[in-house]
C-alpha cells in the first residue's frame, strides 16, 4: 500500500494541479480507521487522471484549519481550474469511485470563486510539500 501511495502521490507532492480526492483525517478517529480500507480500494482503482491522497491533521493542522476542517474524516474533490467540491456521500469504495467518476464530467458543483481562490492560493506548492500522502 505504502509504495502505491509513494508512487502516486508523494513522489508527486509539488505538482498538486489537475484532480485531487483528498481525505483530512486523523488516526485516533473510529470513522476515519473504518473509511481507511475503503479509501485503499478505491485508490487502486481510480483513473490516473484524478490524484489520491490524505492529510493527517495531527501533523498539519495548519492546512487542515485553512481548508476549515472540523470534523474527521471531510473530503474534498479538488480541481485545480473549477475549485473545491466537499464531498457529503457514503463511504463505500464503490461510492467513492462513482463519486470521482461522475466529477470528471459533472463539473457543476464547482464551489464558488470565493473558494477558487483559496485552492489557488494554496496552489502556490510551498505549503503543500510533502503533506498529500497517508503518513
Amino acid at each position: 500500500m505504502q509504495t502505491f501511495f509513494k508512487g502516486r502521490v508523494l513522489d508527486n507532492y509539488g505538482n498538486v494541479q489537475g484532480k485531487w480526492f483528498i481525505k483530512f483525517y486523523v488516526p485516533w478517529c473510529p470513522h476515519c480507521q473504518h473509511l481507511a480500507p475503503e479509501w485503499a480500494k478505491m485508490a487502486h482503482s481510480v483513473d490516473e487522471e484524478v490524484n489520491v491522497g490524505g492529510v493527517d491533521c495531527t501533523k498539519h493542522d495548519d492546512l487542515c484549519m485553512f481548508y476549515e476542517v472540523y470534523a474527521y474524516p471531510t473530503i474534498y474533490y479538488i480541481d485545480d481550474s473549477l475549485g473545491m467540491v466537499k464531498y457529503e456521500g457514503r463511504r463505500a469504495a464503490k461510492d467513492l469511485t462513482k463519486y470521482i467518476q461522475n466529477q470528471e464530467y459533472n463539473n457543476e458543483d464547482a464551489t464558488n470563486a470565493k473558494d477558487i481562490q483559496k485552492f489557488k492560493q494554496m496552489s502556490d506548492f510551498d505549503k503543500l510539500r510533502g503533506i498529500f500522502g497517508l503518513g
